[in-house]
């Protein structure tokens, strides 16, 4: 049994070698755990959630699964694989804050010395050379083959898109249908594109929040009162508490900006905004201060961070240079930050050269939805118009209100009639819009 799941699972798990050009050389075992079709007689093609981060596992989140899928499962079967890195899949497990300070968590997302660790300890039982997103497909492909499934469905999430955009490439007989939710494209350098995506988010929150009755009564000085906290920041001279211990810290402007863009993946996180930037003019830091430290104490818990070290730092850091740098983040509350303490955990994770076509646009026939929410600081829509055009046949649905991977029924819906068809026409491409804004925290 599963957790959260009431039936029956299969689970199982295949070997496959960690290097796939040396078979003789480390095997791994990639896990997978089959929710059966309740119908009975499953048709060949089931539905397969491929997971983002990079470092999330598949099999966890099986109730999540179950329950998105429920409609498309009287036939079809519900394949989750634990990405390797993954789960149970030969984790690359890593808690980058443990034995870290408060205040070195107050200071760093992905504090130097824990990624560091992390390489050493991930290094004496892995090859993090082998930790690709090309090998991730090759161990889906022979997940497929071994159970005898014909061509999957692939559901695609955040970084899972990247997952199933390289799949896609390598294994295009493999695929009947893609759905790729909050695409990341295969040649952004993501950490570049979050200060002003971040910035752009939070303007329209503002926005929102002046035209609106209640929130403006409660912040009628919202844009004034963030500068103010901007410039303390900026100045050093916000010093606040640690927890648990005597002593205090100052409070640096680029941890607090890169928290607040974390509250602008999802519209409910980012309807508390304007509550906190009012808190901490008036001087209390305290929310601000719990909801870093809670984010760096159960960070280990969302992702196996090892995998996400060895895709990011090869796939994404490795492609930023200065002149970007400059170009990307001058001018944003974010700043530089966010890039510079990637780059700065990144340091001596290996950096192989991708294959020499790894970036480039996909181009492909097979049916594909793209989603994407219009309040998503992570995957703004500019993401889908850079890869969609290689789709010939899609269908693009945009989802309003909402953010980074959210689900609703008018998505749940139109997904159950593409899995169905096979085939993204006479699928509606008018924005969903079952979703109203999140009402603001006003106390």
């Amino acid at each position: 049994m599963l957790e959260g799941v009431s039936e029956q699972a299969r689970c199982g798990a295949i070997r496959v070698p960690e290097d796939p050009s040396y078979p003789q050389g480390r095997q791994l075992e990639i896990h997978f755990a089959i929710l059966p079709a309740k119908g009975g007689d499953p048709m060949p093609d089931p539905i397969v959630p491929l997971l983002g981060g990079p470092g999330e596992d598949a099999i966890s989140d099986a109730s999540v699964f179950a329950d998105r899928f429920a409609a498309l499962r009287d036939r079809r079967d519900l394949l989750l694989v634990d990405q390797r890195g993954t789960g149970r899949s030969a984790p690359l497990y890593c808690d980058l804050h443990a034995g870290a300070d408060a205040a070195t968590s107050l200071r760093h997302l992905f504090p130097a010395a824990g990624a560091r660790h992390c390489l050493d300890a991930s290094s004496v039982h892995a090859d993090l050379r082998q930790y690709t997103y090309a090998h991730v497909a090759h161990d889906l492909e022979q997940v497929r083959r071994a159970l005898g499934y014909g061509p999957l469905n692939l559901s695609g999430g955040s970084y899972g898109t990247r997952a199933a955009l390289v799949y896609l490439r390598a294994y295009p007989r493999s695929v009947r249908t893609a759905y790729l939710g909050s695409v990341v494209p295969l040649d952004v350098a993501t950490p570049l594109t979050m200060a002003r995506s971040a910035d752009a988010i939070r303007e329209r929150v503002f926005r929102a929040c002046e035209d609106d009755v209640a929130c403006s009564a409660a912040f009628p000085r919202l844009r004034q009162e963030f500068a103010a906290v901007d410039a303390r920041l900026s100045a050093g001279e916000v010093r606040v508490e640690l927890p648990g211990q005597a002593g205090t810290t100052v409070l640096t402007r680029g941890r607090v900006a890169e928290w607040f863009r974390a509250r602008t993946y999802r519209p409910s996180d980012a309807a508390e905004l304007p509550w906190l930037v009012h808190q901490a003019y008036a001087g209390n830091w305290s929310p601000v201060v719990e909801g870093i430290l809670e984010g760096a104490r159960n960070s280990a818990s969302a992702l196996d961070f090892g995998l996400f070290l060895a895709v990011t730092c090869r796939e994404d850091v490795a492609f930023i240079d200065e002149p970007a740098i400059a170009r990307k983040t001058r001018g944003t509350f974010l700043g530089d930050y966010r890039v510079r303490d990637q780059q700065a955990a990144c340091a001596g994770w290996p950096r192989d050269p991708l294959p020499e076509d790894y970036r480039a646009q996909i181009r492909t026939d097979i049916p594909t939805m793209f989603v994407s929410g219009d309040s998503d600081a992570a995957s703004p829509l500019w993401f889908t118009a850079r890869v969609a055009p290689g789709f010939s046949d899609r269908v693009e649905i945009v989802a309003r209100h909402q953010g980074h991977t959210e689900w609703s029924p008018c998505i749940a819906d139109r997904y159950e009639r593409f899995v169905r068809s096979g085939a993204t026409r006479g699928i509606d491409a008018t924005p969903c819009a079952d979703r109203t804004r999140s009402p603001f925290r006003l106390h």
